[in-house]
Formats: structure tokens, sequence, C-alpha cells
């Protein structure tokens, strides 16, 4: 019985072996496994630090560049002031607003709106021009020189010539050069005091879900 059980066995060995040398063939038992390597994409949940910014030098134009810019604002929009003024004259004239028997003239008006229209043109022409002066250090200056200009007006016609003509032609321009004084010290006085800081920075992550633009402007 002994003998039969042994034979069955062996040849169960026999018929199991074509099937392990298959199996050899595929792989060795000493071979090692190689590993795949997947690449994962790594998403960033928070944005990564930015460096603290620096100072750096505000963009300057040349002088002459902003005295231009500044003085065609301030012609053009003294123009429209005094058309304006004049507008207002027509208007009150037209409405009856004034007494009767009264004879105005419109001259009043006209210089009203071209001594508030030209300080106006001052300060946004030299915003334009990356200034960062003050209105009311504009309109400040403005009255400064035309109360200069007044003293001296009054004094030439108490003046023999040619220095009462020196006074008057000294006088005239005095209200454009404070427009001018009074916005170009303030920026001044202002760029030194603040400065300006600028660095961007852009952060994103692999999935573009984070963006940060940094920066003091």
């Amino acid at each position: 019985m002994s003998r039969y059980v042994a034979m069955r066995w062996m040849l169960v060995l026999l018929l199991l072996l074509p099937t392990a040398a298959r199996a050899g063939e595929g792989r060795r038992w000493d071979e090692p496994r190689r590993l795949r390597l997947v690449q994962v994409p790594i998403v960033e949940t928070t944005p990564r630090a930015i460096p603290d910014s620096e100072p750096v030098a505000p963009p300057v134009h040349p002088l002459w560049q902003r005295l231009l810019v500044e003085g065609g604002a301030g012609v053009g929009t003294g123009l429209a002031g005094a058309l304006v003024g004049l507008g207002t004259y027509m208007l009150g004239s037209g409405v009856r607003l004034l007494e009767p028997g009264e004879d105005p003239t419109v001259l009043p008006f006209m210089l009203a709106g071209a001594a508030i229209g030209f300080p106006l043109g001052v300060w946004w022409g030299g915003e334009l021009m990356m200034g960062d002066g003050s209105l009311l250090a504009t309109f400040g200056g403005a009255a400064v020189g035309g109360l200069g200009a007044v003293g001296l007006w009054a004094l030439s016609e108490r003046s023999s010539p040619p220095l009462s003509g020196v006074l008057k032609g000294v006088a005239i321009p005095l209200p454009v050069v404070g427009s001018f004084l009074g916005y170009e010290l303030s920026s001044g006085i202002r760029k030194k005091a603040k400065g300006l800081q600028l660095r961007p920075a852009v952060v994103l992550s692999s999935q573009h879900r984070a963006l940060v633009l940094a920066g003091c402007f």
C-alpha cells in the first residue's frame, strides 16, 4: 500500500515539473523586483513666503519735461476756467442777477476762472508726469504769487518809468511761478518722506491656483 502511495506522489511531481520550469523562465527567484517610479504632481496649498520689499528709486522725469507738461495743462485748464467765467457773466446778465444800472465788465469773471483753472491744470499735469504734489500747496503757491503780484502792481503805480514797467513785468508771471513752485516743492517733500517701495512677486502653484502680487506703489 505504501509503495502504491509513493508512486502516486512521484507522478504528481513529474506533472508539476513543466509548470515550475515555465515559472522559472518568467522571473528568476534571485532577481530583485523592479520598482516603478510614478511622478505625483505637488500641489501647493499655500503660497511661498515673499521677501521683504526693497526701496527702489522712483521714476524721475527731467525738470524741463515736467514744467512743459504742467505749463501746457495749466494754460489749457486756465482757458477753460476763463470760458466758465465768461459763461457765468453772460448767465448773470441774462437772468437779471445784477442790479439795474450796473455795468460790470467781463474781465474780473474771466480772470477769476483763469486763476482757479491754472493751478488746477498744473496739478493734474504734474500727476501725469509721476509727480506727487499737493493740490492745496499748488493753490497756495498761486495765491502767494497773486498777492505778490498785487503788491508789485500797486507799487508800480507809485513809481516812475522805467521802474514802474519793470515792476509790472515782474508782477504778471508771479502767480504762474507760485503754482509751479507750490507743486514741485510739495512733490519733492512727499517723495523724500514716503519714498517708493516696489517689488511685485507672483507665486503660482503647480495647478495655477495661487496668485500673489505684492508691492508698495
